[in-house]
């Protein structure tokens, strides 16, 4: 891929399930940079279903929670995540390759967070689909980029698809070409979203609000070849003090997006209780979620997607 971004990986409803279609790629638009070719490393099926979640957005999507502080604080989940889930597979691209599973499909474990050594949302994501569909296969498809902003990087700045836009919609649609090509009925459970932190500078949040507006009606247009009722759960930004400039003006956006559909649902991240204080003990990171607060998250969008 030949997008460039600044690299910030550490610092900075009723659901509905998605209606089955037989598969096929949109090809009524172009992409920027359509350079990636996805490994085909499963084995063919016969009339199985491939339950897949979407995963995108910025640094806390991406992952900055360290492998090292959920091992002190939990053990049994760490071990459980490190083995990973054989039927929760995810192919995964971060911080433009920074970290990636080489477009490859892998099993669902720790690692695929901004480095080798931290994991994002979809460890629990993968907790609770491996749960909810125990004698099927779900599909994690992950591209993030720490530090991005939705108005003028997953967006062109004029509320038409940006570059990075682009190179996800590339990546995932690439994806689910390997996947109805070994014979899986395409099943999407929803699209997660954890993304507001850079646009937190706005004061007016009508203004990310039809940001989201537009970013979502190209998601679900790109992809109605497969469902054409999409889920897209949006997750709200920490709001603690210090950390980001007008946080609730992004919530407030995300709320309001939330209450024109039942397929999209908002993820009350600060209701949560989510922290960023503790870690690492000597120097918190306050832009990013603790160990236990990104497995939190990821079960809550987990849940989001499975309908609980």
């Amino acid at each position: 891929m030949k997008t460039k971004f600044l690299l910030f990986c550490g610092l900075a409803a009723i659901p509905l399930t998605g209606c089955r279609k037989d598969f096929k790629v949109k090809t009524d638009f172009t992409y920027n940079n359509p350079g990636c070719k996805i490994v085909d490393n499963l084995k063919m099926v016969n009339n199985k279903v491939a339950h897949i979640a979407f995963l995108y957005g910025q640094s806390n999507a991406d992952g900055v929670s360290y492998d090292q502080y959920l091992k002190t604080n939990d053990e049994a989940k760490f071990n459980e995540y490190a083995s990973g889930y054989e039927n929760v597979l995810i192919n995964f691209f971060n911080d433009g390759g920074n970290n990636s599973s080489n477009y490859a499909f892998q099993k669902a474990s720790l690692g695929c967070g901004c480095a080798p050594y931290t994991y994002g949302p979809e460890i629990g994501m993968a907790e609770v689909m491996s749960k909810k569909y125990p004698d099927e296969q779900s599909f994690i498809i992950k591209w993030t980029w720490g530090g991005t902003a939705l108005r003028n990087q997953w967006l062109d700045g004029s509320r038409n698809r940006g570059e990075l836009y682009n190179d996800a919609m590339d990546f995932s649609l690439k994806c689910l070409n390997v996947l109805g090509s070994k014979g899986y009925t395409l099943d999407i459970d929803g699209i997660c979203w954890m993304q507001g932190e850079s646009d937190a500078w706005e004061t007016d949040w009508q203004l990310y609000y039809k940001d989201t507006l537009a970013f979502v009606s190209y998601l679900r247009h790109d992809l109605q070849s497969v469902s054409d009722s999409i889920k897209f759960i949006d997750a709200g930004i920490n709001e603690e003090p210090g950390v980001w400039l007008n946080p609730k003006v992004i919530n407030k956006a995300k709320q309001e997006f939330a209450i024109l559909s039942d397929l999209n649902i908002y993820v009350d991240t600060p209701a949560l209780g989510l922290t960023t204080q503790h870690e690492p003990a000597e120097n918190p990171d306050k832009a990013h979620y603790d160990s236990l607060s990104m497995v939190k998250l990821g079960q809550a969008f987990g849940n989001a997607l499975v309908g609980e």
